[in-house]
C-alpha cells in the first residue's frame, strides 16, 4: 500500500505535533515527545526535530530486517551481506571484505569463522600470493544465500517500501545519497562546525 502525501511526500503537516499519529501507547507517546523537546531545545527547528525524530525511529528497520533472517534462516543480515558479496563477486581478499563492510580484521575472521562452522563459506590462499586468504562461498552457501535474499527482499518491501509511494521513494533516496556522500567524504574524527 503507497500513501502519497498531498505535500509530494513532506512530513511538514506533522510538525504541530509528531505524535498525532496511530495513537501510540502513552509512554512511548510521552518518550517521544521528550525526544522531540530536546531536539527543538537543540536548535532544530519544528520541521528538522520532527524528521530527525522519525529517521531514528525508522532506523529500527535494519533490527526487523535482522530479527526476520535469523528467524527464517539463521543468518544475521551482516552475514547475509557478507554471502551476497561473495556470491555475487567470487573469491574475495580478507582484508578488502572488512574494508568493504566496514568491520574490523578480528570480527570479519570471527564472522568467516562462524560461516565456515555451517559450511556456507571456506578459506583459502590465493594461487597469485600464499600470503594473502580468499574467502570463497561453498555451493551451500549459495543457497542460502538466494533463500535468505527473497526474504530479505519481502521483509524489507513489507516493512519499508510499501509505506512510500514513488515520489516518496525518490525523495528519501536522494535524500540518503544526499547524507551518504557527505558521510563517505567525512573525516573519520570530524571537528564540528562552529555555530
Amino acid at each position: 500500500m503507497h500513501h502519497d502525501d498531498a505535500d509530494s511526500g513532506s512530513s511538514a503537516q506533522w510538525a504541530e505535533d509528531p505524535l498525532s499519529r496511530n495513537g501510540w501507547e502513552r509512554k512511548a507517546a510521552d518518550g517521544r515527545r521528550s525526544a522531540y523537546q530536546r531536539y527543538l531545545s537543540l536548535g532544530f527547528d519544528e520541521l528538522e526535530a520532527n524528521a530527525w525524530l522519525h529517521f531514528e525511529q525508522v532506523s529500527a528497520v535494519r533490527a526487523v530486517v535482522n530479527r526476520g533472517l535469523l528467524r527464517h534462516h539463521k543468518l544475521s543480515l551482516a552475514a547475509l551481506q557478507l554471502l551476497a558479496h561473495l556470491k555475487s563477486n567470487g573469491p574475495s581478499q580478507m582484508g578488502a571484505l572488512a574494508e568493504l563492510l566496514m568491520v574490523t580484521p578480528s570480527a570479519l575472521t570471527q564472522q568467516i569463522q562462524r560461516l565456515e562452522g555451517r559450511r556456507l563459506v571456506r578459506r583459502d590462499a590465493s594461487s597469485d600470493d600464499g600470503r594473502r586468504v580468499l574467502a570463497t562461498i561453498t555451493t551451500e552457501g549459495i543457497g542460502l544465500t538466494t533463500a535468505s535474499l527473497e526474504t530479505y527482499a519481502r521483509l524489507v518491501r513489507t516493512y519499508f517500501l510499501d509505506e512510500l509511494s514513488r515520489r516518496q521513494t525518490i525523495a528519501l533516496g536522494d535524500g540518503c545519497r544526499r547524507i551518504s556522500v557527505r558521510l563517505k567524504a567525512a573525516d573519520p574524527t570530524p571537528d564540528l562546525p562552529e555555530s
